[in-house]
């Protein structure tokens, strides 16, 4: 008979995301779209996965994208979705605007036309629906069939067209014709001049590819809006924590964290055993057994964070060796790629220029141009899902309130 483990605390939860028999088992109600996928490796398939695709996710990358190209695409959106009324939407806006920095990295040649973007966009949302169907609060056979017809729609109208052009470029190549210098740096180029060598079957490639745009752009405008959420509680609290916020990147690093810390992506994290073991801290396991992970319980240890670990305090002194978002990128070798295009680096973590993180970014950029929250359009929460997160957010942009 299959067991279930309940870990709750920081140092059981880091040990068993660490343990290496332990698998990923968030998605397997999901498996449909997940079989294959990187975050769903494990063992050595994992390990040469992650080796090919870590050179896309380099240090100076992350830089570029943060200085000169993250601002611009907020720009972009923030245009499109700004209309005649007094507020916008800032879910739509970041999730948009890190929809077509993840489409580029994954490998889909999105053009300029809007209605084109957001059709992409739309089987994005349906996509991370399945995906994460084991925190659906409905039909999941509907919403797991339904991404199923998404994933079809974005393999004929984005992925086959990429797929060909690639496939030409990576001709060139073998043939003398072009350089290695002029293939693109994304997921799907990675993969197809992979695929004999590493036996990857064409619709893992399918799946990988589908998978980045959307775990990246919903998963950065989640946590984006969270923490907005409480830079507008603090303004409210102590008026003039904007302005020093929007002026401030370190000190507003800082609150994301906080808040990446509180608000964890999955309120759970879940293995399977693949074979009997032992945790560091006592916790026993048998193959087979689920092994449930309470993240929110976990990020919130008053052992580690303090008695006040409930609460949102940016200023709050942690030990080293213990991020400041807690285990919310997770640990060890199943940690997220993007988590320092995300989340940046803490003061003092790199040699150059520190990198604040895409989250940091959009929000002083959105603070400088006085967005505050709306008053007319009070926030929503979703209730499609058991994740914490806001179905829509409205702010306005006070242009008194504009930074130089």
């Amino acid at each position: 008979m299959t067991d279930e483990l309940h870990l709750a605390s920081w140092a059981a939860a880091r040990e068993a995301l660490r343990h290496r028999d332990l698998r990923q088992g968030l998605y397997d109600e999901g498996r449909a779209l997940m079989d294959g996928v990187i975050v769903n490796l494990h063992g050595a398939e994992h390990t040469e996965r992650r080796r090919l695709e870590n050179r896309l996710f380099r240090r100076d990358t992350f830089a570029f994208w943060e200085r000169d190209l993250i601002p611009v695409l907020l720009d972009e959106s923030l245009a499109t979705h700004r209309g005649a009324e007094s507020d916008v939407d800032v879910v739509p806006v970041v999730r948009h605007a890190m929809l077509r920095l993840a489409a580029s990295v994954a490998g889909l040649d999105i053009g300029a036309d809007t209605v084109d973007f957001l059709h992409l966009a739309s089987l994005m949302s349906r996509l991370a629906g399945a995906s994460t169907v084991v925190h659906a609060t409905g039909d999941k056979s509907a919403v797991v069939a339904d991404g199923l017809a998404a994933l079809d729609e974005m393999r004929e109208a984005y992925l086959r067209p990429a797929w060909r052009r690639r496939e030409a470029l990576l001709a060139d190549v073998s043939r003398g014709l072009a350089a290695e210098d002029d293939l693109p740096r994304d997921v799907l180029t990675v993969l197809l001049a992979a695929r004999e060598h590493h036996d990857l079957a064409d619709d893992v490639i399918e799946r990988e590819v589908a998978y980045f745009p959307w775990v990246g752009s919903h998963s950065t405008s989640i946590a984006l809006v969270h923490a907005l959420h409480h830079c507008f509680d603090h303004e409210d609290e102590q008026p003039g924590t904007l302005r020093k916020l929007a002026n401030n990147p370190d000190l507003l690093q800082r609150y994301v964290h906080e808040s990446l810390r509180l608000h964890p992506a999955s309120p759970q994290s879940v293995r399977r055993a693949v074979a009997a073991g032992r945790l560091p801290t006592g916790e026993r396991f048998s193959e087979g057994d689920l092994v449930t992970i309470d993240m929110t319980a976990a990020n919130r240890d008053p052992s580690v964070f303090g008695l006040d670990a409930d609460s949102f305090e940016p200023s709050r002194t942690i030990s080293d060796g213990v991020p400041r978002w807690g285990l919310t990128f997770g640990s060890g070798f199943h940690a997220c790629l993007g988590q320092e295009l995300a989340g940046g680096l803490a003061p003092g973590q790199s040699d150059g220029a520190g990198l604040h993180g895409a989250i940091t970014v959009m929000i002083s950029a959105l603070l400088l141009k006085g967005a505050r929250r709306s008053t007319v359009n009070p926030p929503r929460r979703d209730d499609r899902t058991t994740r914490s997160t806001w179905r829509t957010y409205h702010v306005t942009f006070d242009p008194e309130e504009n930074q130089p």
